[in-house]
C-alpha cells in the first residue's frame, strides 16, 4: 500500500520552510527530512521515515503557490528552485510526485 505524504504548498515560502514542511509531512511535527539537496536525496533513498519498501508518494498541494515563492527566492541564480526540488523528489520516488 502506497504511503502518501502531503506537502502543504501554502506553507512553503522559502527553502527553510520547505525543509520544515517536508520533515513534518514524513515524520510528524518537528520531523527531520534533510536540510539540503544531498540530504533530501539520501532521505528519499530510504532514510528518515520513508517506508523500507520505497512505496511512497508526495502530494504537493498548492504547488503553484510554492513554485512562485521558491522561484522568487532563487531569482537571479538561473535555476528554478521548485523545479530542482520536484526533480529530486521524482527521481527518489519515480511516479510519486503529485502536483495538486
Amino acid at each position: 500500500m502506497t504511503v502518501t505524504y502531503v506537502i502543504d504548498g501554502a506553507e512553503v515560502t522559502d527553502l527553510d520552510s520547505f525543509w520544515r514542511v517536508i520533515g513534518a509531512a514524513v515524520n510528524g511535527p518537528g520531523g527531520y527530512f534533510g536540510r539540503n539537496l544531498d540530504a533530501l536525496v539520501d532521505c528519499l533513498r530510504g532514510g528518515f521515515g520513508t517506508p523500507d519498501d520505497r512505496d511512497f508518494a508526495f502530494e504537493w498541494r498548492a504547488h503553484d503557490v510554492s513554485r512562485a515563492r521558491l522561484d522568487e527566492t532563487g531569482a537571479g541564480t538561473g535555476r528554478s528552485v521548485f523545479g530542482e526540488l520536484a526533480e529530486i523528489i521524482e527521481e527518489g520516488a519515480p511516479g510519486g510526485l503529485r502536483l495538486i
